[in-house]
């Protein structure tokens, strides 16, 4: 969007707020005054009103060029239009018969001239109007939403896909859907919804909640933007809470964030704790951690206010193969949820953590998985500090063990060379861990294991490190 017209567009508003002339827009003062005389719109009317604006303001159309289209009689002109409309507005109620269609109109025609590059929140302080709210509330409800391709969608019953991924907790399926579900633009709604969210927040949450269409809750959030996390909060919809963390990760991705976004997240993964989408939510946003994400910062105070069975599901939903990338960021999670929650708990998390990590085994009962260096995964520093809190002499022998194990591995017969290589490097990776944990009881403070590198040439070629 053009940077001028923004400018333009707030300061218009701004003064629109104030006292001054009125003269609402021809287009608009002849459909209310249709509307007045208990005429009734017809289904064409929004589309021919958009039309007489972009007339009256031709740089409507062509928003770039404001600068050049608008200059100082059209822009009082643009100023009386805006605050003709928010007087109308202000003063609207329910009353009349044609109540709704009058509203729609006045939607419209706000929308039209900048709604949506204005600053909202001071517009709509200017419009304190029960009954408006209450109006909007019900224009919202009553708005059937569809798509905007109909029988063309990338993915077809969209809106049902989305809820049955919900209901089986397949929220990765969702985070593939919705990027590619576009709802049918509809003004009218767009200012209704931009209104209502700073008018009264609750009655939006309640609207969507209500409503619970994936068409209507997905315009919502395109008209939002960034402020749809928060209305996430106050929603009551597992999938809708998903989609606002999705934003807010993306958002935080493209340019950074401050901390009211990860006491934001924090709100909205404690919620979904108390309900059945818990595990499949994690199964989705702790998969595969990522070092600096929202998530990630949020955990480990979310975490420690939860229970047990909660912990289990977060273990149990990290992907520990192919999960080199996810060592540092799930050490810095268990770290700071160690803190929290003090040594007794923090050893039912890095036993909890050992057993998954000792069935899993590096692969060795996946199909066709191989290795051609040592590794690290995700569980690389609970596993160390599960191995730092054993008896030292327990710890001792099993590094003995391991290290014997790797010394004679040749001695063993294997299908292939790359069984071979795949097994000494298992071995490797658990002696890895034992030795770091035993640094860690010694008082090492690095979290994780030093970087993983050949121990010399001939070791390098004679056993494949290709993967470091």
């Amino acid at each position: 969007m053009s940077e001028v017209f923004v400018s333009l567009a707030r300061e218009v508003f701004a003064a629109a707020c104030e006292a001054g002339r009125c003269q609402m827009p021809a287009g608009t003062a002849k459909f209310a005054e249709h509307l007045d005389n208990g005429g009734k719109s017809a289904p064409d009317t929004l589309e021919s009103l958009g039309q007489q604006l972009v007339t009256q303001f031709p740089f409507l159309r062509h928003r770039s060029l404001a600068s050049e289209q608008c200059d100082e009689s059209v822009r009082e002109k643009w100023e009386a239009a805006v605050r003709a409309v928010l007087e109308r507005l202000r003063s609207w109620t329910a009353s009349n018969p044609l109540a709704f269609e009058e509203l729609s109109i006045l939607l419209y025609t706000i929308d039209a001239l900048g709604l949506d590059s204005a600053d909202a929140e001071h517009v709509a302080s200017q419009l304190r109007n029960e009954a408006l709210a209450g109006g909007l509330y019900h224009f919202i409800c009553s708005a059937e939403v569809r798509s905007f391709s109909p029988g063309h969608d990338r993915v077809h019953n969209a809106d049902q896909e989305i809820k049955k991924a919900a209901a089986e907790g397949n929220f990765l399926r969702i985070s593939h859907i919705v990027p590619q579900v576009m709802p049918e633009p509809r003004a009218a709604l767009w200012s209704a919804v931009r209104l209502l969210w700073r008018l009264d927040s609750a009655k939006l949450a309640d609207a969507v909640t209500v409503k619970d269409s994936v068409f209507l809750t997905l315009l919502v959030r395109f008209t939002l933007q960034d402020e749809f996390s928060a209305l996430a909060v106050l929603v009551p919809i597992t999938w809708v809470k998903y989609v606002g963390i999705e934003d807010m990760e993306s958002a935080h991705r493209r340019a950074g964030t401050d901390l009211k976004q990860v006491d934001l997240i924090r709100q909205l993964l404690l919620q979904a704790a108390d309900t059945t989408a818990w595990t499949g939510l994690l199964n989705a946003l702790v998969r595969a951690p990522e070092s600096g994400s929202l998530v990630c910062a949020a955990l480990p105070k979310v975490l420690a206010s939860l229970q047990l069975p909660h912990w289990k599901a977060f273990v149990s939903a990290v992907s520990l193969s192919f999960s080199k990338r996810s060592a540092d960021p799930m050490a810095r999670i268990m770290a700071a949820l160690a803190l929290e929650v003090g040594e007794s708990a923090a050893n039912a998390l890095w036993s909890m953590c050992f057993d998954q990590w000792n069935d899993w085994n590096y692969g060795k009962s996946e199909h066709q998985v191989y290795l051609f260096s040592p590794t690290a995964c995700a569980f690389d520093y609970p596993v160390a500090m599960y191995y730092s809190k054993i008896p030292g002499h327990e710890r001792d022998k099993l590094e003995a063990a391991l290290t014997l194990a790797v010394d004679t591995i040749e001695q063993q017969w294997f299908n292939s060379s790359t069984d071979l290589i795949t097994e000494r490097n298992r071995l490797l990776c658990r002696l890895r861990l034992v030795v770091h944990g035993r640094m860690l009881a010694s008082g090492e403070v690095h979290l994780l294991p030093p970087e993983i590198e050949p121990p010399d040439a001939y070791t390098s070629v004679r056993y494949s490190y290709f993967e470091i």
